[in-house]
Order: structure tokens, then sequence, then C-alpha cells
């Protein structure tokens, strides 16, 4: 019976750790599970700061068309300064001068054709060697 309890010691004490694989396979789980968790933080991270970005960047944008706006409408003296051409009635000459430039309509048909071109549904719009 004294065999057997020692014996027996000696199987227990190689189990104060476990085996080295085990605790291979353990630590290369827990670096996995970490490594997710900090991509999902850095996500939410990322997502936030292009939140606030974007909001401070249409805050100046909102500032500098106020600013523009002050400078092209108002003169020194501070009054509204607006062109008689906006008014009703106002610069009636007709010399032809509101047709449209032909480069401008080719340049917003080229910018629609290549935003389109973006959206999943006007794949056919993209060039045959264009490969994603």
């Amino acid at each position: 019976m004294d065999d057997e309890t020692t014996g027996d010691l000696e199987w227990r004490q190689g189990w104060l750790l476990p085996p080295g694989p085990v605790l291979y396979l353990s630590g290369i789980v827990t670096f996995f599970l970490l490594l997710t968790w900090q991509i999902n933080e850095y996500k939410e991270q990322l997502r936030r700061r292009t939140k606030a970005g974007f909001s401070v960047l249409l805050a100046l944008g909102l500032l500098a068309l106020v600013v523009l706006a002050h400078y092209a409408l108002l003169d020194a003296d501070g009054r509204l300064v607006v062109p008689t051409s906006w008014w009703p009635g106002g610069n009636q000459s007709d010399d032809g001068g509101g047709a449209t430039s032909p480069w401008a309509v080719a340049a917003v048909v080229a910018l629609l054709l290549v935003l389109a071109s973006h959206k999943p549904s006007f794949q056919w719009l993209r060039p045959p060697f264009y490969r994603k």
C-alpha cells in the first residue's frame, strides 16, 4: 500500500503545472483574444475620432462660408451690396452670356460617371480591365 501512495504522489507532482503544449495553446488563444479585443477598441476609437474630425471640418467649413459671405455681400461701410442681376427685373440685357460652358457640362458628367461607377448597382460602368 505504501508503494501505491508513493506512485500516486509522483503522478500528482507532475500535474502541479499543466503540460507545455497546453500552456502554449492557452497562451496563443489568450493572445488572439486580446488582439481581437484591441482591434475592436481601435475600430471604436477610430470611429469616434472620425466623427469628431468630421464635426470640426463641418464647423470650419460653415465658418468659412460665413466669412466669405460677409466679404462678398458687405462693402467697407457694412452696407449690403447685392448685384442688380439678383433683383427681379434687374439687368435685362440679352447678351447671350447665360449659356453654360460645354467643358463644365463635360466635367459634371465625368464626375457623375466616376461616382456612379463606385456603386455596386452600376458595375456595368466599370472598365473591363478593372478588377476589385
